[in-house]
């Protein structure tokens, strides 16, 4: 016999998989944030093996994202960006021998030209080995930031060349789809993002801090930046972190403004998720220490006032708070916004 409870509280719904997609650069020696060394790089994989933490390939989550396939909770994507050789003889060994599934991003313009730069034939070599081998633009440019007068018509040819000339370069090479792209430097606006979505690929991967899962923009995908002075104790703390989605922002995600606003505004959409006077904001224009953002804990609204003096270009924003069931557990949400007089 079924019973049936009238006046019973809602059923709390099961937390949605959370995602760490985590981004490397170079592997060595070199003194260089972007370089970590071998014996750290082996040292985060064997973090991941021994703590039983799932790593899963870019198209499962790609799956996961547009059919709604499932993921395990708290699963990692391997991303190594750029291109360099070290992808190949360095990290391929260590993550083949892990067993873990990854994806270089590469821009043709570097391939085979330089002597630390993965070749063509290291590239089919690689992809014949299983490695999923991405788009990093054609030559790696800041995206929104051409380095010589355009017009509109140019700059939007330019833009079609960077993302779809790669793409297209990429696919004639290794005769295998290219569907993802990193954009260069973490940079994008609203309008990058959307020529991505209309060129065919079906995720894009920003620099922006945080987790994902289901309800993340398929082309505005955070990652982690793993450095060389990032520590074992931050990289293992990346893992117990989950996204704070937010709507209604101001600038809006991407948006290029032609004066630095008076307040960044944000709508929290699941306010009763988090401790709502434990929000704080770091915007990396304003300074490196997280500042108080109180959150409306009814409507979820967030204001912060920005300091004058502020200068123009990119404002990386990260917002974070303590959810409510597990006060130890953060949820961050990280957007940019583009200061610039000049509107392409």
């Amino acid at each position: 016999m079924t019973a049936f409870l009238f006046g019973c509280r809602k059923p709390v719904l099961p937390e949605p998989s959370s995602v760490t997609v985590l981004c490397f650069h170079n592997f060595g020696d070199r003194k260089n944030p972007y370089c970590v060394s071998v014996a750290r790089f082996a040292e985060e994989m064997r973090f991941l093996e021994v703590q039983k933490i799932p790593v899963v390939s870019l198209r499962a989550l790609a799956d996961h994202l547009w059919k709604k396939t499932p993921l395990p909770d708290q699963a990692v994507v391997m991303t190594i960006d750029d291109g360099y050789k070290t992808a190949k003889d360095v990290a391929w060994p260590i993550l083949k021998r892990c067993g873990f599934p990854f994806t270089v991003y590469v821009y043709p313009h570097a391939v085979g030209r330089f002597p630390s730069a993965l070749t063509w034939e290291d590239l089919r070599l690689m992809a014949r080995g299983g490695v999923d081998i991405e788009s990093h633009s054609m030559t790696h440019p800041l995206l929104t930031h051409p380095d010589k007068p355009m017009n509109r018509k140019e700059y939007r040819a330019w833009i079609d060349e960077e993302l779809a000339g790669s793409k297209r370069r990429i696919e004639e090479e290794l005769h295998r789809p290219v569907t993802s792209l990193a954009y260069p430097f973490g940079g994008y606006d609203e309008y990058i993002v959307e020529r991505t979505r209309e060129l065919g690929y079906e995720t894009a991967l920003t620099c922006d801090d945080g987790s994902v899962d289901q309800k993340s923009d398929p082309y505005r995908l955070d990652r982690r930046l793993v450095f060389r002075q990032t520590s074992l104790k931050t990289f293992a703390a990346y893992f117990t972190q989950r996204p704070l989605h937010v709507g209604d922002l101001s600038p809006r995600d991407g948006e290029r403004v032609k004066e630095i606003p008076a307040e960044i505004t944000a709508r929290i959409l699941e306010p009763r998720t988090i401790l709502p006077e434990t929000g704080q904001i770091l915007i990396d224009k304003v300074g490196k220490h997280w500042r108080p953002a109180p959150i409306n804990p009814k409507t979820g609204e967030m204001r912060f006032q920005i300091p004058p003096g502020g200068r123009r270009g990119y404002y990386f924003v990260s917002l974070i708070a303590k959810d409510r069931a597990h006060p130890a557990l953060l949820r961050e949400a990280s957007w940019l916004f583009i200061v610039r007089k000049k509107h392409i």
